[in-house]
């Protein structure tokens, strides 16, 4: 049996004819009569049933044919995945992060990625800084954005950003009168802090001990976007990853910032002995780019609130 029998049989049963699969395949009738006759031999199957000039598939010969089908369908499904390599280097993007890239920036960026590239099938897995680590360590994925130094073996990593946290208000808060929150201003507010999963955690509390702010927090927890989604409530004052900002809603809640300031860090990681790799590095310069459009984002939250404390002290006055 081979590959030239199989796919005589296969436009036999298409075309429902020897001459129109001959005429398809670009040789004679008989030349096609002998392959089928070859086949059957070879699998032991009467696959068709001759009556005068047409032919009939046997039962043998329909299941036969389902089974060709598949093996088919397999076949070009490798031919697409071989164009998508052709094309951007893999039909596969496998992605791997933590929440807070997870849960906000990242959508926005496979938005963008998939508008340019329609075939690429995103896989996109939400998972902790350990996790992260292992599974770019063992190539289990493309590409992961961490929020910690990563310290695996087999990891490459550059820096993605560096911003500084944002105090997170309920809309209607008084302390959205001022163009930046310091860590004095907290005295008394129900607080709503990462947990001691965050890098950023014992930091901030260094902060908020000498300025008097040191009450134990109403909740913890090591999202930012829960931490948004709780002050959008009116639960408390949050201090958060600005990242975490992204789609909040402006009619429940504001950003400042907050000073003194408090780093948040972001990490691309790939497998070290990773090939190079289209679709990753054009996915990457999304990343950067969209990256690079967030920083001045961040920037603007600052030349808000002054303008925002500005509109208040006046109509305060008037």
């Amino acid at each position: 049996m081979n590959q030239r029998q199989i796919e005589a049989f296969r436009l036999v049963m298409l075309r429902g004819s020897m001459t129109a699969a001959a005429e398809e395949l670009g040789t004679s009738q008989p030349s096609i009569s002998r392959l089928i006759a070859e086949l059957e031999a070879a699998t032991g199957l009467t696959l068709f049933v001759r009556n005068g000039g047409r032919i009939r598939a046997t039962d043998a010969g329909s299941a036969f044919y389902r089974e060709v089908e598949r093996s088919f369908v397999g076949l070009e499904k490798l031919e697409i995945s071989a164009r998508e390599i052709r094309q951007l280097g893999s039909g596969r993007l496998r992605i791997v992060a933590a929440p807070v890239m997870a849960l906000s920036f990242l959508p926005a960026v496979i938005e963008r990625f998939l508008k340019a590239y329609p075939r690429v099938i995103v896989s996109l897995e939400m998972r902790s800084e350990g996790t992260i680590q292992r599974w770019v360590s063992s190539a289990y994925c493309d590409v992961g954005f961490a929020t910690a130094s990563p310290d695996a073996f087999g990891v490459t990593s550059a820096d993605l950003y560096r911003l500084p946290a944002l105090c997170a208000l309920p809309a209607k808060h008084p302390l959205t009168a001022h163009e930046r929150i310091e860590a004095g201003d907290l005295r008394g507010e129900r607080l709503i802090l990462p947990s001691y999963a965050d890098d950023t955690r014992s930091p901030l509390d260094r902060v908020l001990r000498p300025a008097g702010a040191s009450q134990l927090p109403a909740i913890e927890t090591p999202y930012g976007a829960t931490i948004c989604a709780l002050v959008s409530r009116g639960l408390g004052i949050g201090i958060v990853n600005p990242l975490a900002a992204i789609d909040t809603n402006p009619k429940r809640i504001v950003f400042r910032p907050f000073v003194p300031q408090i780093m948040f860090r972001g990490f691309t990681l790939c497998p070290q002995l990773q090939q190079p790799n289209p679709v990753v590095q054009t996915f990457l310069d999304i990343v950067r780019t969209m990256m690079a459009e967030q920083i001045d984002a961040c920037v603007g939250v600052e030349k808000t609130g002054v303008r925002e404390a500005a509109r208040r002290e006046k109509k305060r006055v008037a």
